[in-house]
C-alpha cells in the first residue's frame, strides 16, 4: 500500500511538473514571453521610428527618451457601450530634460494582449514643459 502511494506521488509530481513546464515554454524549448513583455519588445524594436516621430513635432527636439516602465494598455472609449478598441501608450521626455513629457499611442485591433500588426503612432499628448507648477506646451 505504501509503495503504491509513493508511485502515485511520483507520477503526480512528474506529470504535474511536465504540465507546468509545458505552459512556461513553447514547443521548441524557448521560454514564452508575457503579452506585456512582447508589447514592450515591439516598442523597443521601433524606438528609432518613434523618436523620429517625436522629433518631427519641433525642430528644438534633439533627443528623445522613453519611459518604458510607463507602458500601459487599456480600452479607449468612443461614446458607445462597447468602446472604441484598445490602445497601448508610452510616455517620454526630450533632450534629457526631466521637466518635459509627452505620450505616444499605438492602436490595437482586437484585444489588450496583442502587438500591432503594423506600426501606427498617434500623438496622445504633445510635448509639455514644466514652468513653475504648470505644464505648458513646449515651443
Amino acid at each position: 500500500k505504501k509503495r503504491t502511494l509513493v508511485w502515485l506521488v511520483i507520477a503526480l509530481v512528474v506529470f504535474g511538473g511536465g504540465a507546468w513546464m509545458a505552459q512556461e515554454t513553447n514547443l521548441f524549448g524557448g521560454i514564452t514571453l508575457s503579452p506585456r513583455a512582447k508589447q514592450l519588445a515591439y516598442l523597443k524594436e521601433h524606438e528609432e521610428e518613434m523618436a523620429n516621430f517625436v522629433k518631427s513635432w519641433n525642430s528644438k527636439v534633439e533627443s528623445v527618451q522613453f519611459d518604458w516602465d510607463s507602458m500601459e494598455v487599456g480600452q479607449v472609449g468612443n461614446g458607445t457601450p462597447q468602446g472604441g478598441g484598445y490602445m497601448m501608450t508610452v510616455n517620454g521626455r526630450i533632450n534629457n530634460n526631466k521637466d518635459t513629457k509627452f505620450t505616444l499611442g499605438f492602436p490595437l485591433k482586437r484585444n489588450l494582449n496583442e502587438i500591432p500588426e503594423k506600426l501606427v503612432i498617434i500623438q496622445m499628448q504633445p510635448i509639455r514643459i514644466l514652468k513653475g507648477n504648470l505644464w505648458d506646451l513646449y515651443d
